[in-house]
């Protein structure tokens, strides 16, 4: 499993747009995904994969996770996509339309083949018809290179007629999030597509996806970063109890003891790396200000 990193917010940003790629290198998110799939028409895909990999080499990302979301597998571009990238300059790779466990090992050998002897990347793939929320556990299973498991809504809703509505959601969201948490990968939601510039609308539904366990979301337009960053960052009282915890079952195992009471609650071994994490997050979101 690749190492855990901050990605509170993953935006997608078109790769035939060489200005808004220019300006995504220069915004507050986490990560940037170069989009080569469904914001590209057809007609553009060249274009898009020369202006991806110029980005790539001569862009200053700032310590952002440098991220490309190619075309499927399967499809008639994929192989394209990755031929044409500088792979030293990625992150991550960001595979769409993932239904089969399939798809993640033809990737990982796809990758090992075009970049021999260079570290394996990490692999954020998105889940987003029934067939793939289906067979979630067996997709997060295939690959000990993924990092992250995206739900991507639109084509599920499409598939099922239901709507983009967090009870309609709320079934493929917590699929997606206990996937993710039996392998250890991260969990990113979906967009919230209530309004670009809905900045409340946007907070409110990174807080429930932070409550059903998402550890970020993928944002669509610069004025979403601000409050999902909000949503996912702990705050000062989050941290203040979570270092409570980990001190107070430290020195109780110093002691030879496999519980603490804090706070009138008891601490348990299995409650310390949910606290360990938000202490992580706090602290990588605080390098990431500065």
């Amino acid at each position: 499993m690749p190492d855990w990193r901050l990605r509170r917010s993953l935006l997608i940003t078109p790769g035939h747009r060489a200005d808004r790629l220019a300006k995504a290198a220069t915004l507050p998110a986490d990560s940037i995904a170069f989009d080569l799939e469904d914001g590209v028409p057809p007609s553009r895909k060249a274009e898009a994969r020369a202006a991806v990999a110029a980005a790539l080499r001569d862009l200053d990302f700032g310590g952002r996770e440098r991220v490309v979301r190619i075309n499927a597998v399967g499809s008639d571009a994929w192989e394209q996509d990755l031929a044409a990238l500088p792979l030293g300059g990625l992150d991550a790779v960001m595979l769409p339309k993932v239904e089969s466990p399939e798809a993640l090992r033809r990737l990982d050998a796809r990758l090992a083949a075009l970049a021999p002897g260079q570290a394996p990347l990490p692999v954020i793939a998105t889940l987003e018809t029934p067939r793939g929320i289906l067979n979630a556990l067996a997709i997060a299973d295939a690959s000990p290179n993924l990092a992250a498991i995206f739900f991507g809504p639109g084509d599920y809703t499409l598939a099922t007629g239901g709507a983009l509505t967090p009870r309609a959601l709320d079934f493929p969201r917590q699929v997606i999030t206990a996937a993710a948490g039996a392998v250890g990968a991260q969990a990113l939601d979906a967009p919230y597509l209530g309004g670009l510039r809905d900045v409340e609308g946007t907070r409110a539904d990174a807080l429930l996806a932070r409550e059903l366990g998402f550890s970020g979301k993928v944002v669509f337009h610069p004025d979403q970063i601000a409050p999902v960053n909000a949503a996912f960052t702990p705050n000062a009282e989050e941290v203040a109890r979570a270092r409570r915890y980990v001190a107070a079952f430290r020195e109780a195992a110093a002691r030879g003891e496999n519980v603490a009471l804090v706070d009138g609650e008891f601490v348990a071994m299995d409650l310390v790396p949910r606290m360990e994490r938000i202490i992580a997050t706090q602290a990588a979101a605080a390098l990431r200000q500065g």
